[in-house]
């Protein structure tokens, strides 16, 4: 494999190294813009930062022109989060949902539908949850109860969801619920997109073991969504939401999980230096080996990158990189709480990273899940 990058690939990194370094406010170069708690500026510098990204034509790189993209590969996207890692910059508001339930719209939704919501989720003007979770349907996602029922000009929603990201902030949901009660549970489903002003939606944060309320529950009490918020056919949400699946576990891997992964080891190289601790050799040991587990993990980025370029869409491979990517990161916060002891419980960003890896091998579903898509999907094992 030829790992090298083209003269035009180094020229556009080299074009956003220069917009970053004009346009990226100092104070926000920091680590610790990933997260909500610590820091109660969070939203306001998550959606400035948003905007300045989609005004520079940065938001979406690889996405159409027409739809504020500019067309550039996944190559290209990747050098770009790379630039954006190398600067320090914040996780944009829309970081996760652009790539999430934007495709689903490029590909699945109508013209007006495009229209209408895929630059102001670029913009960072309104915000994206996913409703997909239940309390009842989380590993078998097929088994949600929530229904859409239909009543005049459109449907009436009634049911809870859960481990809602950012459901508080959010202005709109792409929910999947069931629509055909009467067909096979992975032929009933549809995806509606739902105001999250709409009456008879109730949103209670979860606080998490990390400090943050980042997970929110659900509930929708007879909730009226316009028929033209259905995207694609009815019935046809089981496919759409495989989709946006796959995008969750490939690519927002691969462009975002992989950048903090890789600052928590370098901020714990840092730390291992400043403490002495590289003095003991098995401490050398440890941390070559860590260095080994995330350099795999960005190797396996480049596969998933391959096939994006020959298939321009992510595969069943993708479980393999949420698998590898979410125990990598659990070990690396494991080493580092060995390594830093109490020190590392302290308030800050290696006690919060060691926390919040504990959610990692479940959200985007479960090791135990993907290890089956692993088996037969691409192994051929029977079920």
């Amino acid at each position: 494999m030829d790992f090298a990058f083209t003269d035009a690939e180094l020229a556009f990194a080299a074009e956003a190294r220069t917009w970053l370094d004009a346009q990226l406010p100092r104070a926000w170069r920091r680590d610790h813009c990933w997260t909500r708690a610590d820091d109660p500026a969070w939203l306001e510098i998550a959606r400035d930062w948003q905007r300045m990204l989609f005004e520079g034509g940065w938001a979406a790189i690889a996405w159409p022109r027409a739809h504020g993209g500019r067309g550039a590969t996944v190559i290209e996207r990747w050098l770009f989060d790379q630039e954006l890692d190398h600067a320090g910059a914040p996780r944009p508001a829309a970081a996760s949902t652009v790539d999430l339930i934007g495709p689903a719209i490029l590909q699945h939704g109508s013209t007006e539908q495009r229209d209408r919501f895929l630059r102001p989720l670029l913009s960072g003007r309104e915000l994206w949850c996913q409703g997909f979770s239940e309390p009842g349907a989380g590993s078998d996602l097929a088994a949600l109860r929530t229904r859409a029922e239909r009543h005049g000009h459109g449907f009436v929603v009634s049911g809870q969801k859960v481990w809602t990201s950012h459901a508080d902030i959010a202005d709109w949901c792409f929910l999947l619920c069931r629509t055909e009660p009467e067909a096979p549970k992975h032929k009933g489903l549809s995806l509606l997109l739902v105001d999250m002003r709409s009456a008879g939606i109730t949103v209670r944060p979860l606080r998490q073991m990390t400090g943050e309320a980042e997970f929110s529950e659900v509930f929708f009490d007879g909730v009226e969504v316009p028929a033209d918020r259905l995207v694609g056919e009815a019935g046809a949400g089981w496919q759409i939401a495989m989709g946006i699946l796959a995008h969750e576990r490939g690519p927002v891997w691969t462009f975002t999980f992989q950048r903090r992964i890789r600052r928590s080891l370098e901020r714990l190289i840092r730390a291992a230096h400043d403490r002495g601790a590289v003095r003991n050799p098995l401490v050398r040991q440890r941390l070559a080996q860590a260095h080994i587990e995330v350099e795999m993990l960005r190797l396996v980025g480049y596969r998933s990158l391959t096939r994006l370029l020959r298939t321009a869409e992510p595969g069943a491979e993708s479980s393999i990189e949420k698998v590898l990517g979410s125990e990598t990161d659990q070990r690396l916060q494991e080493l580092a709480m060995e390594m830093l002891g109490p020190y590392g419980l302290l308030p800050g960003e290696f006690g919060h990273a060691w926390l919040y890896s504990r959610s990692e091998t479940i959200m985007g579903g479960t090791s135990e899940i993907q290890r089956n898509v692993i088996a037969t999907r691409i192994l051929g094992l029977p079920r």
